[in-house]
């Protein structure tokens, strides 16, 4: 019966595609080889929310069309994956039995900030006490139209006091950032915007939407376990 088998098969009666049970060489049952994901030369992580038990979203930059996508954990990310883990340092990518980490983007991870320079007449207010400063509207509207960049120009993680979010810490904060020429700096923790408390990563967003609106901004901080209070008058 086999030789009357493969008799049929190659006379060529029956077409069938060569190796059609996948076997080989290298014996039956083999696995077959899958091409990686290759998430780095697809996307760009450029940062990531924190949440206070690991990841709770991040922003990637799509390669080919430049795009700058808000993703949070266990979304999929179209024709690549689900995200299945979001650190610090990157996330975790799965698509089928495949898995792939992306780093977060080198220029994203902030260098710790320089010693402070000796006080002079232009030094920042110490902690506790109030801030003004005027801002000028272009540089608003500029940082405001792009939120995904504005998120990734800092890292910030809940603040949680007796177990309850009570705003954001900064962890790090890019120099040259607009964090850094608005004044705030790296452990402020982000409380309230113009009286709105600041409970999770989407207030964050639509606080930040809503300030291209505002000829004044009041932002109460906490920095240093002092309460600071930052107006800006935007002109």
């Amino acid at each position: 019966m086999p030789a009357m088998v493969e008799r049929i098969r190659t006379s060529g009666l029956f077409p069938l595609p060569p190796d059609p049970l996948a076997m080989s060489t290298v014996g039956v049952g083999a696995p077959t080889s899958r091409a990686a994901l290759n998430l780095a030369s697809k996307l760009k992580l450029l940062g990531v929310v924190i949440g206070d038990r690991g990841g709770v979203s991040a922003i990637v930059e799509e390669l080919s069309s430049k795009r700058q996508l808000f993703f949070q954990l266990h979304d999929q990310i179209p024709d690549v994956g689900e995200i299945t883990e979001i650190r610090r340092d990157g996330m975790l990518v799965r698509q089928g039995d495949q898995q792939e980490f992306l780093e977060l983007a080198a220029s994203q991870v902030e260098k710790p900030p320089a010693p402070p320079v000796a006080a002079g007449p232009a030094s920042a207010p110490g902690p506790g006490m109030p801030v003004r400063t005027v801002l000028d509207r272009r540089d608003v509207d500029l940082a405001m139209s792009d939120l995904p960049k504005l998120l990734s120009q800092a890292r910030a993680v809940p603040y949680l006091v007796n177990g309850v979010m009570n705003g954001f810490r900064l962890d790090a904060v890019a120099p040259s950032s607009f964090y850094d020429k608005i004044g705030l700096k790296q452990g402020d923790v982000l409380q309230q915007v113009n009286g709105v408390d600041i409970r999770d990563p989407g207030t964050m967003l639509t606080l930040f939407q809503q300030l291209r609106n505002e000829k004044t901004v009041k932002l109460d901080v906490l920095r240093n376990n002092q309460r600071t209070a930052m107006t800006f008058d935007i002109r």
